[in-house]
This record gives structure tokens, sequence and C-alpha cells, in this order.
């Protein structure tokens, strides 16, 4: 290897890479707390593990408007797990780059 390449330490970062660290870091510091843990368990059932009751429901159409509703909400549950876990994953993405692990100074785009 050259001495170019060992003294690499990796490059400076955009403002928005910066941003995408600071708050890719704060989301990985908050998944290390209990709190998370509560969140994340209440979330994965309302993802995974919801439905409606028929017998909760005096017509098909209000059975049906529930059903859809819980449908969305499980969604939503779902897309804020998979958004956080990819925000924690560009974080550590980003620090091995400004870190000179991954070199991109030869990368075209």
């Amino acid at each position: 290897m050259d001495n170019n390449a060992q003294e690499f330490k990796g490059r400076d970062l955009t403002p928005e890479e910066r941003k995408d660290l600071r708050e890719g870091q704060s989301l990985l510091e908050m998944t290390k707390t209990s709190g998370w843990e509560v969140i994340k368990r209440m979330l994965e059932n309302r993802a995974y593990h919801s439905w409606v009751d028929p017998r909760e429901t005096e017509s098909k159409e209000e059975w049906m408007w529930r059903e859809l509703n819980l449908y969305h909400s499980s969604q939503v549950a779902m897309q804020l797990l998979e958004d956080i876990q990819k925000s924690i994953d560009k974080a550590e993405y980003i620090g091995k780059i400004a870190s000179g692990e991954i070199d991109q100074r030869h990368m075209k785009i």
C-alpha cells in the first residue's frame, strides 16, 4: 500500500451528511434505552399483531372501516420502525466514510 492511501483519514462530510449522521446517532442512542424497548414492542404489536374483532362491530361496513383504519395504522408503525433502522444504518455508513474506513476518493457517481 502506498503512503497516500495510509494517510487518508476520510473526507469532509457535506452539511446534509452531517445532519444525517447526527440524526442517526441520536436514534441509535435512543434504541439503547429501556423506554425504546417498550415503544418498539408497542409498534411491533401494532404492525404485526393487530386485527379487528368482528364481534365488536355492529355491521359489515363498520368492521371493514375499522379493519381499513387498523391496516393503515399498522403500516405506519411498520414504516416508522423501518425508517429508524435505515437512519441508523445510514449514519453508520456516513461515519465510516468520515473515518476513512470506506474510501470514496475514486468513486464516480
